[in-house]
């Protein structure tokens, strides 16, 4: 199979029917942990391969690199849906069809790719996206991580029949084989309940996918385990400028996280200066580096920049925000703890002005939390009308007043932002609120353009 339009539609028919790489190389090439940078495939590898394990790490950028590009725009939730879906919409999986075909083409021109690499990408990107989102629904569905974890323990124990059951994704039609596995999976501690073993063999099988899929690429570029340096030089694209995506620097630790949303074309972010404040390194949930091109404490805004070409949210032309209008808030509330998919809360505008009559912000009543600062504040036709902040510290009021006060939050009112973007000649897009939007419409245009930011210290 030649990687190119419609490579979606034709993995979904033949579910990437493939010969088994037996031996050590499966073990060895699920290297990534749940709190990786790149998707859960497995907890480490095995002592003799060690050597094979450190090739496989220095080159995970390259092999994540269309999973990376997909998570950027959280566009992994289009790919997934599609793949588990029983029974896809032809429209969804051509929409899905694109949006993985462009992201193959970005890392093909970033690591000068083959046709048969660029099948093995899409591969890891379409099986990664699936392992993410899949374990994120049993997560939401109340599977404890300690359970999930057992998930990929089970991994170690798959033997050559079984990983081929998978590969070949003959274990669909083959009730001995899934009860067998049902059995393992409830011994190593996933509950006996019927979506969550269901869930857990989609992750098998993805893992295995992303597995098998690795192994072939190390075949394919003739990787020479015994001579390749385990810290090799980044990858250079034809016109040998440094490709982009990038393991993060070791010993670094991921201290925090926060929002961003894409303002303008060329990859630019807007976020709080507080959110990437004393950060060595700020990535998107993927990996992907981000630079950090200006931070402006006083105003507490924070420019960046990333490598890909996502649609940007413009924001409103004219007045800024109305007292009592309806806005939409979308972001990635406590990283860790509540979903890691984007979450998105609706209120309305309650003051123009903050503490001590500050105007340069304004209230609402959407709840945020912390990992919410940095995120956009959306009016009902999809224009940003300001930047979430911070929220009242209800402890200290309680403590001063006696009573809890509800639902009030700040952001940065529109024109300290306009100022800041003119200030950084940034190309942002203005336009007039003059429709509605549905609010399921609005948590769309939201998702795609509202991205995590990782701070490492």
């Amino acid at each position: 199979m030649t990687f190119g339009s419609g490579a979606l539609r034709t993995m979904l028919a033949w579910k990437v029917a493939r010969a088994w790489t037996a031996g050590a190389l499966l073990a060895t090439a699920l290297t990534t942990s749940l709190a990786g940078s790149a998707p859960a495939v497995a907890q480490v590898a095995p002592a003799e391969d060690k050597d094979i394990a450190g090739v496989i790490a220095s080159l995970e950028p390259e092999f994540y690199c269309v999973f990376d590009v997909l998570s950027q725009t959280n566009a992994f939730y289009d790919i997934a849906d599609v793949w588990v879906a029983p029974d896809p919409d032809q429209a969804d999986i051509d929409s899905a069809d694109k949006v993985l075909t462009d992201a193959v083409q970005q890392c093909a021109d970033s690591y000068d790719w083959s046709d048969e690499v660029q099948e093995l990408g899409a591969t890891v990107g379409v099986h990664g996206s699936v392992v993410e989102v899949v374990t994120d629904d049993m997560v939401l569905a109340g599977v404890k991580e300690d359970q999930l974890q057992g998930v990929f323990d089970m991994l170690g124990d798959l033997d050559e029949d079984d990983t081929k059951a998978f590969v070949e994704a003959s274990w669909v039609d083959d009730h001995a084989f899934k009860k067998k596995m049902y059995r393992a999976l409830v011994r190593f501690g996933m509950p006996n309940e019927d979506k969550a073993l269901e869930n857990s063999m989609l992750v098998l099988e993805s893992s295995v996918m992303t597995a098998d899929a690795i192994a072939k690429w190390m075949d394919v570029k003739k990787i020479d385990v015994a001579a390749a340096e385990t810290s090799p030089p980044r990858p250079t694209n034809k016109s040998g400028k440094t490709a982009n995506a990038a393991p993060r620097p070791p010993k670094l630790e991921l201290t925090a996280t926060g929002t961003g949303w894409y303002v303008a074309p060329g990859g630019y972010l807007v976020t709080n200066a507080h959110v990437v404040e004393g950060c060595k390194l700020v990535t998107l949930k993927g990996g992907a580096e981000l630079q950090v091109l200006n931070a402006q404490p006083d105003e507490d805004l924070a420019l960046l920049k990333g490598v890909t070409e996502v649609a940007p949210l413009s924001l409103r032309d004219g007045r800024s925000a109305r007292l009592a209008e309806d806005v939409l808030i979308a972001g990635y509330p406590l990283g860790g703890i509540l979903s890691s998919g984007i979450n998105v809360t609706v209120g309305t505008v309650s003051a123009l002005a903050g503490l001590g009559d500050d105007p340069k912000r304004f209230q609402f009543t959407a709840p945020v939390q912390p990992g919410n600062s940095g995120g956009p504040v959306l009016d009902t036709s999809g224009h940003v009308i300001g930047v979430v902040v911070s929220k009242l510290n209800a402890m200290n009021i309680q403590d001063q007043i006696g009573d809890i006060p509800q639902n009030v939050n700040f952001g940065i009112a529109l024109p300290s932002l306009i100022d800041f973007l003119k200030g950084n000649d940034v190309p942002y897009a203005p336009k007039i609120s003059d429709t509605h939007i549905d609010k399921v419409d609005l948590a769309e245009l939201a998702r795609e353009s509202t991205v995590l930011l990782q701070c490492y210290q």
